[in-house]
């Protein structure tokens, strides 16, 4: 008699009842109809991608990469995310310019944790704008795309609103961060290694994200004190930015991320969504 098999799902995926397909499904309608309205059209690409197109796109991240078995053909891997493929379909398609959104599964050979929200399979509702345009416009737009986003899936109803309905969106400015680095003491070829440790903060404490700086990284400890400092500092769009561009060393090292930031704000005010 054969063995009996253990009817579960693989680590880190789950099932969805119908209910929760009729939530999905609610919650998806209204994330595409905030799209739509802002004149995005929508694509779809292969759940897997050449593995060359996907490698050295993710840094240390890329060993989170599912690689699919060799069949004697093309070397292949589950797409991470839905900008690499993107990137991909505009060369393929020798389009320049783009509003699209992409509403789909990825998968990440990542450690799950259910409690967390964190599973290897999940879905991702991307909006991206490729193309030439002035300065900070289309990231002005991508934000206000999202504050719609948040406010008509709180509108749902009275559980929705509990829970989305007082939120915080954090903006971050690369130019700005690497500037942090490099004034706190952070040698060039380090700036990608540490960058990903703070990407954790909304997730990490800072004593954790500190000890992987410190101890996986090498990072010396008074640097990471120092970055400490400056990335916890929080309050109002232009209250912060005022007081980062205080400091002299960090303006020159931020090169124009700082004038990138005053106009994207300046933008968002006109919008009615800087402080809401």
């Amino acid at each position: 008699m054969p063995a009996k098999k253990n009817a579960k799902v693989p680590k880190g995926t789950r099932d969805f009842d119908p209910q929760e397909m009729a939530i999905r499904e609610r919650a998806f309608s209204i994330v595409t109809s905030v799209f739509k309205r802002h004149g995005a059209v929508a694509i779809d690409t292969p759940v897997f991608e050449l593995k060359d197109i996907l490698v050295d796109q993710y840094g240390e991240d890329s060993k989170l990469i599912y690689d699919i078995a060799d069949q004697g053909g093309e070397i292949l891997s589950l797409r991470y995310d839905l900008t690499v493929p993107f990137a991909r379909y505009l060369a393929s398609h020798r389009i320049t310019n783009m509003k699209r959104y992409h509403i789909s599964r990825v998968y990440r050979r990542d450690q799950p944790s259910i409690e967390r929200g964190r599973f290897r399979e999940f879905y991702q509702c991307d909006l991206d704008i490729a193309g030439e345009y002035p300065s900070m416009v289309p990231d002005s737009e991508i934000l206000k795309v999202l504050i719609e986003l948040l406010q008509e899936l709180s509108s749902v109803s009275e559980f929705h609103r509990r829970r989305l309905g007082n939120y915080v969106v954090k903006i971050s400015n690369r130019k700005i961060l690497d500037g942090v680095f490099k004034v706190c003491g952070v040698e060039e070829k380090d700036l990608r290694p540490i960058s990903s440790s703070i990407d954790k903060l909304d997730k990490m404490a800072w004593e954790e994200v500190k000890k992987e700086m410190v101890d996986a990284k090498g990072l010396d400890e008074g640097v990471a004190d120092a970055i400490g400092e400056l990335v916890r500092k929080k309050g109002y769009p232009k209250e912060l930015l005022a007081e980062l561009k205080t400091n002299s060393k960090l303006v020159e090292s931020c090169g124009t991320g700082f004038e990138e930031m005053e106009r994207l704000f300046q933008y968002l005010e006109s919008m009615n969504i800087l402080e809401r």
